[in-house]
């Protein structure tokens, strides 16, 4: 897959090959669970597979992941060490498939797997 990008103009969309390209840029939004600023998200027993969500708020100073133990888990953004800080909550009875920030960055919504339930 190729990174396609729009210059500022957005006159040309122009197709980079190399990823080194963008290694920099500035991203409006956050939702990949792997990478270098959000590596210190994987607590020490948890595998590839246990994280299945991730959002970074959008004034980019905070980090909200869902897994497969049923919690919401808030950190610091970015969040490289990792032996970094969180703080879990606990509403789901299953894992959490989702989870978002609203636009003003003060909830978040979390969506359940087996139970079927959004929470704010």
């Amino acid at each position: 897959k190729a990174v396609v990008s729009t210059q500022s103009t957005g006159a040309t969309g122009e197709q980079l090959t190399s990823s080194k390209d963008q290694r920099d840029t500035a991203m409006a939004t956050y939702t990949c669970i792997l990478g270098f600023p959000v590596c210190g998200i994987w607590p020490i027993g948890y595998d590839g597979t246990d994280i299945n969500s991730l959002c970074r708020s959008n004034s980019g100073s905070l980090l909200v992941t869902a897994d497969d133990f049923g919690l919401v888990n808030l950190f610091r953004y970015p969040c490289c060490n990792p032996t970094a800080e969180w703080s879990s909550f606990r509403g789901h009875s299953a894992h959490v498939t989702k989870v978002r920030f609203l636009k003003d960055d003060r909830s978040i919504i979390s969506l359940g797997g087996r139970d079927q339930s959004i929470i704010q």
